[in-house]
């Protein structure tokens, strides 16, 4: 694996997110209009928007029928992001201590040979983890037994260039590495330290949290990561400072500019599924903004 796949690969993964209202807590696509069905005066047809999951595995390798149509049909993709060599590139320099800091300082020789040893699969050397922020280990400690393969938003951007349709991008590469970058260094170790001491409770947790995405449950997946966080108290205010910068912040900046497309009509677009659930999601952020959304699968 290439080190500046290594590190954006993970970067846009589920997190452990706080407590949410249950309002839209299931579904993965939904059907989004305006509710005054004309902008400017002109009719605008609706648009999709499909919740995703960040991982390659088989049972997402083939879109579920009503997402396929529902993407044949559109005339453009939004994705959260669309990662190139530059962008790649700039995330993992900027997930790099560029002075004498280095990750064994900051988290101990113990979990230093730890992180060392849960990164082993990406054949990376001893000098170039030691370099690495804690956040940009914490993104990366993947599931040994996870398949390789293509995700979902990569399978729909392939199929999206097959077609040349037009693809465009919710969040930039700055933005994305201001959400890591700018989180405080004692949240950062402290929630690396307790990933490295709990690797076998966070792996069966993915597994989990990918069987409730697949049966459209967000709200398991919520209380998923609800019970975990009550399960490990001393995380639980660093969580709360990861998942408001991962999670909330972010939803409010996704369905301002989801809205560019959604006004044009017929937009396909696909970002990660816990941005949709609840109270403070980015559905329920276009609801108060004129927008009605209904599910559709």
């Amino acid at each position: 694996m290439r080190r500046r796949d290594f590190l954006l690969a993970a970067a846009l993964s589920p997190v452990l997110p706080a407590r949410a209202a249950a309002q839209f807590d299931r579904g993965l696509l939904w059907e989004v209009s305006h509710k005054g069905r004309q902008i400017s005066g002109r009719d605008v047809a609706h648009s999709h928007v499909f919740g995703t999951i960040h991982v390659a595995d088989p049972r997402l390798a083939a879109l579920p029928a009503p997402v396929a149509g529902a993407f044949e049909r559109a005339s453009r993709l939004m994705l959260e992001f669309l990662p190139d060599g530059y962008t790649r590139e700039r995330f993992t320099e900027a997930a790099m201590f560029l002075d004498r800091q280095t990750l064994e300082e900051k988290i101990g020789a113990e979990d230093f040979e730890r992180a060392l040893e849960q990164l082993q699969p990406a054949g990376l050397s001893r000098e170039f983890v030691n370099k690495l922020k804690p956040w940009g280990v914490l993104l990366n400690l993947r599931d040994p037994r996870a398949a390789a393969g293509t995700t979902p938003e990569a399978h729909l951007a392939g199929l999206a260039r097959e077609r040349r349709m037009p693809m465009s991008q919710i969040e930039g590469v700055e933005e994305l590495i201001f959400t890591f970058d700018e989180m405080p260094m004692e949240a950062q170790v402290a929630l690396l330290k307790h990933s490295l001491a709990h690797r076998a409770e966070l792996v069966e947790l993915a597994g989990r949290t990918l069987e409730a995405y697949l049966s459209g449950d967000l709200q398991r997946i919520w209380r998923l990561r609800e019970e975990f966080v009550a399960r490990h108290a001393a995380i639980a205010d660093h969580q709360a400072v990861l998942t408001k910068r991962v999670i909330h912040d972010r939803n409010v900046v996704m369905a301002f500019r989801m809205q560019r497309e959604l006004r044009r009509g017929g937009a396909f677009v696909a970002l990660g599924a816990m941005h949709l659930y609840g109270g403070k999601g980015v559905l329920a952020l276009l609801e108060q903004d004129g927008w009605r959304a209904r599910r559709v699968y």
